[in-house]
């Protein structure tokens, strides 16, 4: 990421908001908001390549792109199969309830967690289901896979681990209370928060046993968790309801370093290996420093972003609940 972030471009869309983060492919922005608009941008410029409207919908999440697909649900519980190339919708499948989390591709099978606390796996090429398992309260998660597994946090107070040749369960681990948060994997350890304000290093790469490594709970502020957590071999960091950033040590769960801030935190933050991206849902944004914490650059936007961002080459981008989305990165010296 860069030094000193400037904005490259800005894209306004009219009477709507980003809650989805974007993802970036082949120098392409992919984003939907939350009036069922779906947008292709360029990552140069912000120039708009197509966009796509469906009737009665919303997009929450994030889209999985690879090739010339990519894949999203709504909060009506529709996937849709999308071309790349002009948004043309290929396939779609009633999921039955809302999708908050955006799905994952692995191999050629596609994982979609619901509202109604159920994992399909779709046939990514047709969409024809090919299993699915469900728990008893909401999945808000997206699927993490790890060793022929997919990881789900659950609202039911379990992080859950699930054979993706079968589709059943082989291990699960208590984790006292219910969770949305995705779970990272980095080193075969899972990262994740909860609602109750506990942050877990799960061991992973056994996903039958799912060992807990350690935990951490700010003793002063107890409030829940809701970002996926950024990982680097020299932090863990995830931001929280408390109104604070968190570093902690990926080996014990030490805690380096707390950043407060004037609003929550439900954007997931980025880390490249010396700094870390993260906004609040009051409208500010931020690159603090991955060793200590110290602020290196801000960018008031106004409005609230809820949406992570995305970065690569050099570039994020984020959209922000005011419809706007923001391309930040080095100006082109002359």
């Amino acid at each position: 990421m860069p030094d000193d972030p400037q904005v490259l471009w800005k894209y306004e869309a009219e009477e709507t908001a980003f809650d989805a983060a974007p993802v970036i492919a082949g120098g392409v922005v992919y984003v939907g908001d939350t009036d069922g608009t779906f947008y292709a941008l360029r990552l140069d410029g912000g120039e708009v390549i197509w966009k796509k409207t469906f009737e009665d919908c919303g997009f929450m999440s994030a889209a999985a792109v690879h090739g010339d697909r990519l894949w999203v649900g709504d909060f009506n519980g529709l996937v849709r199969c999308l071309s790349t190339k002009d948004g043309e919708e290929l396939w779609s499948f009633d999921a039955e309830t809302e999708v908050y989390a955006g799905p994952l591709l692995y191999e050629d099978t596609l994982l979609v967690t619901t509202e109604g606390g159920v994992l399909f796996a779709l046939g990514a090429e047709s969409g024809e289901e090919r299993w699915r398992f469900a728990i008893d309260s909401p999945l808000r998660c997206s699927p993490t896979v790890v060793g022929g597994a997919t990881l789900l946090a659950g609202c039911d107070g379990k992080l859950h681990a699930v054979d993706l040749a079968a589709g059943q369960e082989i291990g699960t681990a208590e984790i006292g209370g219910p969770t949305g948060s995705t779970a990272a994997v980095s080193d075969g350890r899972a990262y994740f928060g909860a609602e109750s304000g506990l942050f877990f290093a799960i061991d992973a790469a056994d996903t039958k046993a799912m060992t807990e490594l350690w935990t951490y709970r700010d003793p002063r502020r107890g409030q829940g968790i809701r970002t996926a957590a950024a990982v680097t071999d020299k932090a863990v960091v995830y931001g929280s309801q408390g109104k604070s950033l968190y570093a902690l040590r990926p080996d014990n769960g030490e805690l380096l370093w707390q950043k407060p801030f004037r609003g929550r935190i439900e954007s997931s933050p980025v880390a490249d290996s010396n700094k870390v991206f993260c906004a609040t849902t009051g409208g500010r944004l931020m690159m603090l420093d991955l060793t200590d914490g110290e602020e290196l650059w801000e960018y008031e936007a106004g409005g609230s972003f809820v949406a992570s961002p995305a970065a690569t080459g050099g570039k994020i981008v984020i959209g922000s609940n005011e419809g706007v989305l923001y391309c930040f990165g080095a100006m082109a010296k002359d």
